[in-house]
């Protein structure tokens, strides 16, 4: 039962749809795969961090978009959730709408943890992490699906969990729905890339923070925004970094906080992110692709690995009889 009086209700609806929400994300218990040349791991193990690109310039050209070009003629899915089916009426059916593709970010990661096609694409290097360290409050990670079929059992099932009974309020229980849609059009992808079997690191920050240029504060848990030069495209790419962070408390926001325009809160936040510490990464492994100098590669992993203080990682090298270079 929904608590009496205005401000108690609000704060207990407020919890329990921060917690369905959550229930969106995909809890990921196993060893996830990032494939990447000799730079992105320098990068990656030299700063403890990881970078999600703009998914506007990714390789996939319907990322985040494949949703809604797969089912937009089609029929609504057999919703009994009304807000749920409202919401797929208006983000799905609607051919004005966007999901704000461009104030999201996103890295890759497989399943599998040694693929033919992945060295072929992304690098000689394949580096495990442990999945769940890399869910905090502003990134999570999200399973891919490549069929019709999988990504509406995936809705259905998660329109009649029971934890939405525990939100009262309409707008809330919209809200909720809304991020239940937009979850699955960062879940679903075009089944050409199905065999990559990919998880996503994914997160949102906001570039332009119209129309809250007087309420800077609502994004304020944002990652902050940088660039690095496309050799190819001959362009910046913007992109968010992802590091491990101590346990987060619940910032006490002051006046002077509160007041700050959008630009003053972007630059305080890369200020800040400048200043903290990067723990190691949750890194178990580095597998050495199919490459003519395998041995050496080897052994400069062990070399970075232990001068940067990973003690417990496995290096090893790939058995694949490929010879592509």
């Amino acid at each position: 039962m929904c608590k009496h009086g205005f401000e108690l209700s609000q704060i207990s609806d407020f919890e329990a749809v921060q917690n369905l929400i959550k229930g969106f994300a995909d809890p990921c218990d196993k060893i996830i795969y990032h494939y990447t040349s000799a730079e992105g791991l320098m990068g990656i193990i030299g700063n403890n961090e990881i970078w999600l690109t703009n998914t506007a310039f990714v390789n996939d050209t319907s990322e985040c978009k494949a949703l809604k070009q797969k089912f937009k003629d089609q029929e609504i899915p057999s919703f009994t959730n009304n807000d749920v089916k409202d919401h797929w009426k208006e983000l799905i059916c609607d051919p004005i709408y966007s999901f704000h593709d461009e104030d999201t970010y996103v890295i890759s990661f497989s399943g599998d943890r040694e693929s033919l096609a992945q060295w072929r694409a992304y690098g000689y290097f394949c580096i495990g992490f442990r999945a769940k360290d890399l869910i905090n409050r502003k990134f999570n990670l999200y399973r891919c699906v490549y069929s019709e079929k999988e990504i509406k059992d995936w809705l259905l099932e998660k329109e009649g969990v029971e934890e939405w009974q525990k939100v009262c309020k309409k707008d809330f229980k919209s809200v909720a729905a809304f991020n239940l849609i937009y979850a699955a059009s960062r879940k679903y992808k075009n089944e050409c890339f199905k065999d990559e079997q990919e998880v996503r690191l994914m997160t949102t920050s906001h570039h332009s923070w119209e129309p809250y240029v007087k309420s800077a504060a609502m994004f304020r848990n944002d990652p902050p925004i940088h660039y690095r030069f496309h050799p190819a495209y001959k362009i910046p790419v913007p992109y968010v970094k992802f590091f491990i962070e101590g346990i987060y408390e619940q910032e006490s926001q002051t006046l002077e906080e509160s007041q700050e325009t959008s630009a003053q809160l972007k630059a305080r936040k890369l200020s800040e992110e400048r200043n903290k510490k990067r723990p190691l990464l949750p890194i178990t492994e580095i597998l050495i692709g199919p490459m003519i100098h395998q041995k050496k590669a080897e052994t400069a992993c062990k070399i970075l690995l232990k001068d940067r203080g990973y003690e417990n990682v496995t290096v090893k090298q790939s058995d694949m009889p490929y010879r592509g270079f």
